[in-house]
C-alpha cells in the first residue's frame, strides 16, 4: 500500500491532511496542484521505478525531477496534473535502460511504448495518457511539449544535467564504458549548451549558477593538472 506520508515528502510537500483546505500564508506562493489523488497505481508506478538503479538515469533521478518540476510549477504559477507528472516524471527514462532498450529507438519513444499499456493495467485513468505521452516525449532536450506539465519535466530533466549534481552524473555513467575523457567531454559540449533550450524563466534563473559551477568546476580542474597531463 502507498503511504501517504511517504510520497508527499517525495514531493517535497511535507504532510496532506486539512491543511489542503486551507488558502496558504499570504507571503507563500501556492503550491499549484490539480487531482491531487493518492491511487493504487502510484504504488506500481513506485515499484516499477524501484528496479531502475542506473547511477545517472535511475530512480533518484526521476525522483529529483518529480520534485524540481514541482516547484518550477509553483514558481510559475502553473497548474499541473499531479497523477500526470508523477508518471511521466518516474517513466520517462525507461525505454534507455537495459533490459528494455531497443537499439535505434529513441529513448523517449521507447519509454512511451512500455509505460502506455503498464499504466493502463496499474489502473491509471487514461484519459490522462495523451498528457503523459507529451511530457514523456518532450522531456528531451531538442523536445517541445506542449502541456504544463511536460514544460516543467523538461526543465527539470535538464536542470539535472546541470551543476554539480550534473558533473556527478556524468562522471558517473555517461555510457556503457565510461571515462573520465568522456565525462568531462559530456559536461563541456553538453552539459554547458543545456541553458538555451530551458522554457521557463524559474528553470532560467536556477540554471544560472549551476552553468557557472561547472564551468568554474572545468577551469579548476585544468588548473590543478602538472603540464602535459590529464585527468
Amino acid at each position: 500500500m502507498v503511504r501517504i506520508a511517504a510520497i508527499a515528502s517525495l514531493i517535497g510537500l511535507g504532510s496532506i491532511g486539512p491543511a489542503w483546505a486551507q488558502d496558504p500564508p499570504p507571503s507563500e506562493p501556492p503550491v499549484v496542484i490539480a487531482d491531487l489523488r493518492i491511487e493504487p497505481w502510484h504504488g506500481a508506478v513506485f515499484e516499477q521505478a524501484s528496479r531502475f538503479q542506473h547511477p545517472s538515469w535511475g530512480e533518484r533521478h526521476a525522483q529529483r525531477n518529480l520534485r524540481t518540476a514541482m516547484a518550477i510549477a509553483q514558481a510559475e504559477g502553473l497548474s499541473v496534473d499531479y497523477d500526470v507528472l508523477t508518471a511521466a516524471a518516474y517513466l520517462h527514462d525507461w525505454g534507455g535502460l537495459e533490459p528494455y532498450e531497443v537499439e535505434g529507438v529513441p529513448h523517449q519513444i521507447r519509454s512511451v511504448e512500455l509505460a502506455e499499456p503498464f499504466l493502463r493495467e496499474a489502473g491509471f485513468p487514461m484519459e490522462k495518457w495523451p498528457a503523459v505521452r507529451d511530457a514523456i516525449l518532450g522531456h528531451v532536450p531538442s523536445g517541445q511539449p506542449t502541456t504544463p506539465e511536460g514544460i516543467v519535466l523538461h526543465d527539470a530533466d535538464l536542470l539535472d544535467f546541470m551543476g554539480a549534481e550534473g558533473i556527478a552524473r556524468f562522471l558517473a555513467a555517461p555510457s556503457d564504458q565510461p571515462t573520465v575523457d568522456q565525462g568531462l567531454s559530456y559536461i563541456e559540449d553538453f552539459g554547458l549548451t543545456l541553458g538555451d533550450r530551458l522554457i521557463t524563466n524559474e528553470a532560467r534563473r536556477l540554471a544560472e549558477p549551476r552553468l557557472t559551477y561547472m564551468s568554474g568546476f572545468l577551469e579548476q580542474l585544468r588548473s590543478e593538472l602538472p603540464p602535459g597531463t590529464q585527468p
